[in-house]
C-alpha cells in the first residue's frame, strides 16, 4: 500500500512540474467611481481563459483563495455596454504574470452601468385617494411638510418622472383630523433613494349629512296682469352639510325663482337657484321644471 502511494506521489509531483493547458474562470473586479454610477445589472463575476503554465502555476491559479482577481478599469462606465476580447486581451496578459494566455474563452462582457442623477420633485397627495369614512369629508387643504424630496438613482428612470410626486396615507377609513408620518412610496428600492424618506402629512375631516329643505318659489318680472298660479309652489332641495352646523341654515338663506324673462312656454318654467349659503357646495333640487296656469 505504501508503494502505490509513494508511486501516485511520484507521479503528482511530476505532472505538476509539466507544463500544461487548461481553461480557468478567473475572478473579475471592476474599478470605477461608484458613487456617481448606479449599476442596473450584476457585473459579470468571472472571465474564462485559456492558459498555459506549469503545473504548480494552475493549480495555485484555479485555487479561489488567495488569488487576487483581474481588475478591469472604467473611465466612463456609463458609456460602456460591452467588453470584448480585444479589450480584454491586454489587461489578462498584464495582470496573469506566469501564465501563457492561449485564448481568452468568453466572447463578450455585457455591462449596464447607469450616470446617478438627482431630481427635485414636488410631493402633494390626491384628495380622491384618501380612505375616508362613510360620509366623512375633507374639509381644509392637505398640507406636507416637506413639501418637496430628492429623487436620487439611475438616469432613465429619475428622467421618467414628472415633476410631481403623488404620496397617499395607508390608514384606512379615516375619521378624524390626521396628522402623521407618511412613507415616500419608492419603487426600484434597490436603485432608487428619496431624501426625505417620509414626510409629515396633515388634513381636517368631518363627518357629513345630507338634509332637505322646503324653498317657496318666487315669482320674478311677471306682468300684474299674467301671475300664473303653480302646481309646485314649493321646490326641495337637498344640501350636504357638516353634521356639527347643519342647523345653522333657514329657509331665508335661499331663494328659488320663476323669471317671466326666461320662460320657454305659456305652461312651464324651470326654476332658479338665486341665493344660497357660500359654504355650501353640493345642492340639488327635486324638481328641474315647474307647471303652472294663468
Amino acid at each position: 500500500m505504501f508503494s502505490i502511494l509513494g508511486a501516485a506521489t511520484f507521479w503528482l509531483f511530476r505532472a505538476l512540474n509539466e507544463k500544461h493547458s487548461a481553461i480557468i474562470s478567473y475572478p473579475l473586479e471592476f474599478v470605477f467611481n461608484k458613487d456617481s454610477t448606479v449599476v442596473m445589472n450584476p457585473l459579470p463575476k468571472v472571465i474564462k481563459i485559456d492558459v498555459s503554465s506549469g503545473g504548480w502555476n494552475l493549480f495555485r491559479r484555479t485555487l479561489i483563495f488567495g488569488v487576487d482577481p483581474l481588475k478591469v478599469e472604467l473611465d466612463n462606465p456609463s458609456e460602456v455596454n460591452f467588453l470584448t476580447q480585444s479589450f480584454l486581451s491586454p489587461i489578462v496578459e498584464d495582470q496573469l504574470e506566469g501564465l501563457t494566455i492561449n485564448y481568452i474563452v468568453t466572447d463578450t462582457l455585457f455591462l449596464n452601468i447607469e450616470r446617478k442623477i438627482t431630481k427635485r420633485m414636488r410631493l402633494k397627495v390626491d384628495s380622491l385617494s384618501l380612505s375616508l369614512e362613510k360620509d366623512y369629508q375633507l374639509i381644509s387643504s392637505i398640507e406636507i411638510q416637506p413639501d418637496h424630496m430628492m429623487l436620487i438613482g439611475p438616469e432613465s428612470i429619475i428622467n421618467s418622472f414628472e415633476t410631481d410626486f403623488d404620496i397617499t396615507p395607508d390608514d384606512n377609513g379615516i375619521d378624524e383630523d390626521f396628522d402623521s408620518r407618511v412613507e415616500v412610496p419608492i419603487v426600484f428600492k434597490d436603485l432608487i433613494q428619496s431624501d426625505p424618506s417620509e414626510v409629515n402629512v396633515s388634513f381636517e375631516v368631518d363627518k357629513f349629512k345630507n338634509v332637505k329643505i322646503g324653498v317657496p318659489i318666487v315669482l320674478q318680472n311677471f306682468p300684474t296682469d299674467r301671475i300664473p298660479m303653480l302646481r309646485d309652489s314649493i321646490v326641495n332641495l337637498t344640501y350636504r352639510v357638516n353634521e356639527s352646523i347643519a342647523e345653522e341654515y333657514s329657509v331665508g338663506d335661499f331663494r328659488v325663482v320663476l323669471d317671466y324673462d326666461f320662460l320657454k312656454t305659456d305652461s312651464m318654467g324651470v326654476p332658479i337657484l338665486m341665493k344660497y349659503p357660500d359654504t355650501l357646495k353640493q345642492i340639488s333640487m327635486d324638481i328641474q321644471k315647474v307647471r303652472f296656469i294663468y
